[in-house]
């Protein structure tokens, strides 16, 4: 091999030990605060958060309260103030609450004010249109569930009527960016997203030098090019920050 060969080849192995670095960097603390752990562990026993058991910010007695079935109070919060949750429309929102609790990978986007807070998670739209038609027909009385309690000395309380999760939200995209504020964005397929998975539960991290060029080529659905919403885009401070946010604070009764 030539001289220029060989410093090619060493270059190109430093330049993935470095991102390779940088991933498992990503990955190696849990959000802040609340129920997280400081870093993430294996755990054997996860119920509904087992995907994340390799590498979990959970314990098993948070997942524990999350796998309950019927689910009806997570973390202070009650779930169930418009009747008994559908199995199929409980199933999509504990695979999110497990995601906000159990895995490492929330963590890549924290709140910029708000350490134990996750904001503008990019979740497929496929999954928000399959989340949408599991919960169409349930009920609910709360369109964003941070901020639409009534709180009183029994928790969480209704401020309006039940109604249809159709007649609350238009679509999946509606539902994703709306039941826990701007804690998640809804984005078309082929752009980076997550569909809470076992095909995204170490999602791969953008390389710093593409931070401020999003690439374009790729068309995100209605709302054009695919949005600016990489973590290492966030911690540059090209991202628009937002106020409404999923916060886990212990006592607060805001539920994520």
């Amino acid at each position: 091999m030539s001289t220029g060969g060989s410093v090619w080849v060493l270059a190109m192995g430093w330049a993935l030990a470095v991102l390779c670095g940088r991933a498992r960097g990503l990955d190696s603390s849990c959000l802040a605060g609340g129920k997280h752990k400081v870093a993430p562990t294996p755990e054997e026993q996860l119920g509904a958060c087992q995907l994340y058991a390799a590498s979990a910010c959970c314990s098993p007695e948070v997942a524990q309260e999350i796998s309950s079935t019927p689910l009806a109070k997570v973390n202070d919060i009650y779930w169930n103030r418009c009747g008994s949750i559908s199995p199929r429309c409980e199933h999509y929102l504990q695979r999110v609450e497990c995601f906000y609790r159990c895995a490492p990978s929330a963590a890549r986007w924290p709140h910029p004010q708000r350490p134990t807070a996750v904001l503008e998670v990019p979740l497929c739209l496929s999954f928000c249109e399959e989340w949408y038609k599991a919960c169409k027909d349930d009920l609910t009385c709360a369109r964003n569930w941070v901020s639409d309690w009534q709180w009183g000395p029994e928790g969480n309380n209704c401020s309006r009527d039940c109604v249809p999760y159709s007649q609350m939200y238009r679509d999946g995209r509606e539902l994703c960016e709306n039941i826990w504020g701007d804690s998640f964005v809804a984005v078309q397929e082929p752009c980076l997203c997550l569909s809470l998975t076992a095909s995204d539960a170490n999602p791969e991290p953008l390389p710093e030098d593409s931070a401020e060029k999003p690439d374009t080529t790729k068309v995100g659905g209605p709302q054009g090019p695919c949005p600016a919403s990489s973590p290492l885009r966030r911690a540059r401070g090209s991202l628009r920050k937002r106020s409404v946010f999923m916060e886990d604070v212990e006592g607060s009764g805001s539920g994520f």
